[in-house]
C-alpha cells in the first residue's frame, strides 16, 4: 500500500509540474512522473494481486533502469535517420545536459512497460481462457528467415526511410527472438509453445495503455517531443497519430524480449519465471 500512495502522490505533483511553469521543476518532471507511474502499477498490483514485479525482483529491479538507457539510445539512433519525432526546448540545453538528462529520463521504459505488463497478466491469469488453443510450431528455416528479414529491415531504413519507418518498431524482434530461441535463452516463442498466448497479450496491451499516458503527458509538458509521420501523420490523439500507436504493442514485444535477455545473459535470472503464466489460465 505504500508504494502505491507513494506511487499516486509522486505522478500527481509531477504532472503538475510538467504542465506547469515551474522552471527547472518543469524541466525536470518527466523521471518523477514516470518513476510514479512505476511505483504506481506495481502498488496497484500489489493491493489487487498480492504480488508486484518490483516485489518479485527486488533489487534485481534497479537492473531494468540500467538496460532501458542502450535500448532507447538505440532507437534515437534510428530516429536520425528516419527523422519521425523531434524534441522541443523551452530554452537550448548543452549537448552534455541533454545526454544525461536524456538518459536519465530514457531509463524509465523498460521498468514502466513490463510493470505494466505484469499487472495485466495478473488480471489476464484470473480469466479462464484457452490461451494456449493455437502453439505454433517453427523451424530452423524460419528462424533463420526471420533474422536475415530483420537485418534487411536495418538495410532499407537508409534508402527508403519514408516507407521503412513502421518496420523499425518491427525489425529488433525478427531478430531478438529467433536468436533467443536458438540459443535456449528464454523467449516468446517459446513460451507461447509452452504455456500459451496470455504473455504476449498483456505486453502488447500493457505497452499500448503505457503509451497512452507517454504521449497524454507529453502533450502538454516542455520540454517535449513531436511527431513527423510520412503519409498517416493526421487524426491526432495528442501529438501522435492515431495510427502510430498501432506501434506500441509490437514494441512492448521488443521490450521484454530485449530486457528477458539482458537479464538471462547478465544476471543468470530468467525473466519468464517471474511473469505470472498463462498455463494456469487455461480452461
Amino acid at each position: 500500500m505504500l508504494v502505491l500512495i507513494v506511487g499516486v502522490i509522486l505522478v500527481g505533483v509531477s504532472w503538475i509540474a510538467a504542465w506547469g511553469p515551474f522552471g527547472i521543476f518543469t524541466e525536470l518532471s518527466f523521471f518523477p512522473l514516470w518513476l510514479g507511474y512505476i511505483l504506481t502499477v506495481n502498488g496497484l498490483s500489489q493491493v489487487l494481486f498480492k504480488r508486484s514485479l518490483l516485489g518479485s525482483m527486488g533489487r534485481s529491479f534497479l537492473f531494468l533502469f540500467v538496460i532501458s538507457i542502450p535500448l532507447w539510445w538505440f532507437f534515437e539512433g534510428m530516429n536520425v535517420i528516419l527523422q519521425n519525432w523531434q524534441y522541443h526546448f523551452e530554452h537550448p540545453v548543452s549537448a552534455t545536459r541533454y545526454f544525461i538528462q536524456a538518459s536519465i529520463d530514457f531509463s524509465t521504459v523498460v521498468p514502466a512497460i513490463l510493470s505494466a505488463s505484469f499487472l495485466l497478466a495478473s488480471m489476464l491469469q484470473k480469466i479462464s481462457l484457452r490461451w494456449s488453443m493455437w502453439r505454433p510450431t517453427v523451424t530452423a528455416a524460419q528462424l533463420a528467415a526471420s533474422v536475415l528479414l530483420g537485418l534487411g529491415c536495418y538495410a532499407l531504413f537508409p534508402l527508403f526511410p519514408n516507407e521503412t519507418f513502421p518496420l523499425v518498431w518491427i525489425a529488433p524482434i525478427l531478430i531478438l527472438e529467433p536468436v533467443a530461441f536458438s540459443i535456449g535463452y528464454p523467449s516468446l516463442i517459446a513460451d507461447v509453445q509452452r504455456n500459451g498466448w496470455m504473455r504476449v497479450f498483456s505486453i502488447m496491451g500493457a505497452t499500448m495503455m503505457t503509451g497512452f499516458f507517454w504521449e497524454m503527458w507529453n502533450y502538454y509538458s516542455l520540454p517535449k517531443w513531436t511527431y513527423t509521420i510520412p503519409y498517416v501523420g493526421f487524426w491526432k490523439v495528442f501529438e501522435m497519430p492515431l495510427f502510430g500507436y498501432f506501434g506500441y504493442p509490437s514494441f512492448g514485444l521488443i521490450v521484454f524480449s530485449y530486457a528477458a535477455t539482458a537479464m538471462k545473459l547478465v544476471r543468470g535470472q530468467n525473466l519468464f519465471d517471474i511473469f505470472p503464466s498463462g498455463s494456469l489460465a487455461r480452461s
